[in-house]
């Protein structure tokens, strides 16, 4: 069976609330530049650009794939991604917000939709 699929995540509460807090101070300066500069200037613009593409790298640069034998974390810096073979899964679980995967007494916390979760247990367990 070939399949290769894949699922958007956020990492665990703590890392998530600590990048998303570094990408919304970009934002705020941007808004202060603004407030601060009462006629428009381009380095209020530049700034929420940056706000932007940093938001969109963080949202479409943190997928999981799973493939026959081994599940890839992508993170937003290439060195950071980890293959996980699926046979070294020891637990899977759903909590409330997304999914714990236990690997070798580490735990791996994914934020991610309740759909998502399910379809990602499912896969992992029927391994």
């Amino acid at each position: 069976m070939n399949m290769n699929k894949k699922f958007w995540y956020q990492p665990d509460f703590a890392t998530s609330v600590i990048c998303w807090s570094f990408t919304f101070m970009i934002l705020l300066l941007s808004v202060l530049l603004w407030l601060e500069i009462t006629v428009f200037q381009i380095w209020t613009v530049i700034v929420f650009l940056i706000f932007c593409a940093i938001t969109i790298i963080q949202l479409l640069l943190r997928w999981i794939e799973v493939g026959d034998e081994q599940m890839i974390v992508h993170t937003i810096i290439p060195q950071n991604t980890k293959k996980i073979t699926l046979t070294n899964i020891e637990n899977v679980r759903i909590s409330k917000y997304g999914i714990i995967i236990t690997v070798k007494r580490q735990k791996y916390h994914f934020i991610m939709s309740k759909s998502n979760c399910k379809i990602l247990y499912n896969i992992i367990v029927s391994q």
